[in-house]
């Protein structure tokens, strides 16, 4: 997962680079829209990784149910799997939810990143005004 996510940050950062404007090719305009375009696939992510939470936490449910059910029909065989599958869809839930933490704070530091060199763009912006 780690892998994809860096993979796809680095093809947005090598677009994002391309379209830099073409009649001012300053770098920090290129940094800036590239910070912007990691905020981008962070946001993307994001948004994939919560809707895995909400259906992780619709598959937890739905065992939970069947575990219930089973219980009330005394069936042991089916008590035990359903236990298992449910340890299983534990640990994988709390895996995505771990992701998804781990997600927001990327986003979190590209965000600041932007701010940063949005700053610093602008400072180079108006000492260019200045001087002329």
């Amino acid at each position: 997962m780690g892998k994809l996510t860096s993979a796809v940050l680095l093809g947005l950062l090598l677009l994002g680079g391309a379209a830099a404007r073409a009649d001012d090719s300053d770098p920090q305009d290129a940094k800036v829209a590239a910070d912007k375009a990691k905020v981008k696939a962070d946001n993307q992510q994001l948004k994939s990784d919560r809707a895995k939470d909400v259906a992780d936490r619709k598959q937890l449910a739905d065992d939970r149910q069947q575990l219930a059910k089973d219980k009330a029909a005394g069936n042991t065989a089916a008590v035990a799997a359903d236990q298992q599958k449910l340890q299983a869809d534990r640990a994988q839930t709390k895996a995505d939810e771990k992701q998804t933490r781990e997600d927001r704070k990327d986003r979190k530091e590209d965000k600041k990143e932007l701010r940063e060199d949005r700053r610093e763009d602008r400072r180079e912006d108006r000492k260019e005004r200045k001087s002329k």
